[in-house]
């Protein structure tokens, strides 16, 4: 059985990398489809538009997928039609049917991910682990890995679509060779009658606490990562001498700072606990946020980014576990619905944050930012209960199979 875990491990590892490589590669195909079709500003704006519902989308159909076909079978569907889709508009055959594959590696992104996160909730729970945060941080190297990857081949003026199908087809067969091992997900913790009955009725369960919080947390902190993405740079060279090939500094330190973290979060966890770890990671992090528009110091800018991907690193893999670990709500749709949350504030929330940019500043985008971030920290001391439930330094039953 310890052999098996191992196997599981793996499985997870790459359905995060496979995501985070996937997303890394479709950004440097945005600029070379709009240069070969010639394709209108409008165009491409409707194409990322279709990416980001296709994704919302997927999302919200893995909860139904997996629990009529399985885990293994989601996987395999969502680790190939990720791979293909990827790969057709890598081609640019036409602008429809990018269109249309652009939909399908929306949808199937979503569906890997919410899926893989759903898997790793319950091997950390079957196999008494804390995987979370490292598994996180396959997703940012996944993004790291992908990005290097297509510089490198793209700099060797190898053709957008043979880096892509080369890219993509390496890590559809690593993944393909585990899919025979994966074990089914089997929810056997005992649900409350009631939240049972709502979902035979109505065909879901209605979210309830601690779910509701520590989505909210995720949602939140995920608002935080995409606003430092989209509206640092801007900050940055609006408020300091740094040229705008230096733009993305803040968030490249930000990246750094929460791919180092999240490996070292199990050494971390066994030292203070996971509660101490995301409250002062959130608090943290609103130091960072306000200290990023208290003074226009170099120096002070570079220490709150640095604040900021510290804090955020692990609030929330760390709250994904403790969806995982609690028994108000069954497995599948609560970590479906915490996906859906994140996922949604990465995509939406820097994008509602432009009308404070334009009716107030730039600054005014990171003061709001700290408030929303000292909300997380309130919930997250409203659900420290669930958060010290899965601290690795508590004594265990063995673990099954053993």
């Amino acid at each position: 059985m310890r052999e098996s875990a191992r196997h599981q491990v793996y499985v997870a590892r790459i359905g995060y990398f496979l995501c985070g490589c996937a997303v890394a590669c479709w950004a440097p195909l945005i600029p070379i489809v709009q240069s070969t079709l010639a394709l209108k500003t409008e165009e491409i704006s409707f194409l990322v538009l279709s990416f980001g519902l296709g994704s919302v989308s997927g999302m919200l159909l893995t909860n139904l997928v997996l629990t009529r076909i399985g885990f293994k079978l989601t996987y395999a569907i969502s680790c190939a039609t990720t791979a293909l889709s990827i790969s057709l508009i890598a081609l640019t055959p036409s602008y429809f049917v990018i269109m249309g594959a652009v939909i399908l590696f929306g949808i199937s992104v979503g569906a890997l991910e919410v899926a893989v996160n759903v898997f790793a909730a319950y091997i950390e729970r079957r196999y008494r682990l804390m995987l979370m945060s490292v598994l996180f941080a396959y997703y940012s190297m996944g993004e790291v890995g992908g990005a290097v990857l297509m510089i490198v081949l793209l700099t060797l003026q190898v053709s957008p679509a043979v880096s892509i199908v080369t890219c993509m087809g390496l890590l559809y067969v690593w993944s393909a060779y585990y899919i025979p091992q994966i074990i089914a997900i089997e929810d056997a913790r005992p649900v409350p009658a009631e939240t049972v009955m709502r979902k035979r009725k109505h065909g879901f369960a209605k979210p309830c606490e601690p779910v509701i919080s520590l989505a909210l947390i995720t949602a939140f902190t995920y608002v935080v990562g995409g606003a430092t993405l989209d509206w640092s740079g801007l900050y940055v060279t609006e408020h300091t001498d740094l040229p705008r090939s230096f733009a993305t500094f803040g968030y490249c330190i930000v990246c750094i700072c929460m791919l180092t973290l999240r490996l070292l979060a199990p050494k971390i966890l066994h030292v203070i606990g996971p509660f101490k770890f995301a409250f002062g990671g959130a608090l943290l992090m609103v130091v960072g946020l306000l200290g990023v528009v208290i003074s226009d110091s170099l120096i002070i800018m570079t220490a709150s980014f640095f604040a900021i991907g510290i804090g955020m690193s692990n609030i929330s893999p760390l709250a994904t576990s403790a969806v995982g670990k609690q028994d108000k709500m069954p497995l599948v749709p609560a970590i479906a619905f915490i996906s859906i949350c994140g996922y949604t504030g990465l995509l939406l929330g820097p994008a509602c944050l432009g009308f404070i940019a334009s009716t107030w500043s730039l600054g005014a985008i990171f003061v709001f930012l700290s408030l929303l971030t000292a909300v997380s920290a309130t919930l997250l001391w409203r659900r420290r209960a669930e958060l010290n439930a899965i601290d690795p330094r508590k004594p265990t039953q063995a673990r099954e199979g053993a």
